[in-house]
């Protein structure tokens, strides 16, 4: 499909699924939420949170493939790679191996194989490395919304803590996303500077 259109992708898919969080605390002129019950407003959130996720594991995956069957970056830039796969189909058989499935979720793990099949691992290495702890962090947020046990539940109200600097003791994904973030320069919530640096790595990651 090309680097440009998977960045493309990506940033459609994020558009729409902030619309879809913007949908669920939207207000009435009172200041009563539309969608009056609360679990409901933080399922469409966390949902929406989940598929964005799942939206850069799939721009990882694609880029990957893409770079491997000699794609052009978006600025016309190949990296030099130790693979030569036919296709697409070959090129992703050739990155799982023997394994069940390739884990897109672990930034140490892609970078990890970036170095084994491109040049000291290409862009890969660098964008990721640059956000691999908070990809971690966000993983440990998924992991919560996605099915809450009590190791899921002690790790997100560390992440709460280390995060906020508040101890805090059965916190929801959604509270912790749609707080604000003290490490950010101006007012963001923690999921908007989490979308702020996905977008900026995909960018570098498209532009080779």
């Amino acid at each position: 499909m090309g680097l440009n259109q998977n960045l493309l992708d990506f940033r459609t898919s994020i558009a729409e699924l902030n619309q879809h969080i913007s949908f669920a605390h939207t207000k009435y002129r009172n200041g009563s939420y539309k969608i009056s019950s609360r679990n409901l407003r933080e399922f469409i959130a966390e949902s929406a949170f989940l598929r964005i996720f799942i939206a850069w594991e799939t721009f990882i995956e694609k880029c990957f493939i893409d770079y491997l069957i000699n794609e052009e970056s978006i600025t016309n830039n190949r990296p030099a790679k130790w693979a030569t796969p036919i296709n697409a189909n070959h090129a992703n058989e050739i990155i799982i191996g023997n394994q069940k499935h390739m884990d897109w979720s672990n930034p140490d793990n892609i970078r990890k194989i970036s170095k084994i099949f491109f040049h000291q691992g290409y862009v890969f290495d660098t964008a990721i490395g640059a956000i691999n702890v908070d990809l971690l962090d966000m993983k440990t947020i998924r992991n919560s919304a996605a099915h809450l046990s009590s190791t899921t539940a002690s790790k997100l109200d560390g992440l709460a803590f280390r995060i906020l600097g508040i101890t805090v003791t059965g916190y929801s994904a959604y509270k912790l996303l749609f707080s604000n973030d003290p490490r950010s320069a101006t007012i963001k919530t923690v999921l908007e500077r989490y979308i702020e640096l996905l977008d900026i790595a995909a960018e570098e990651i498209a532009n080779g």
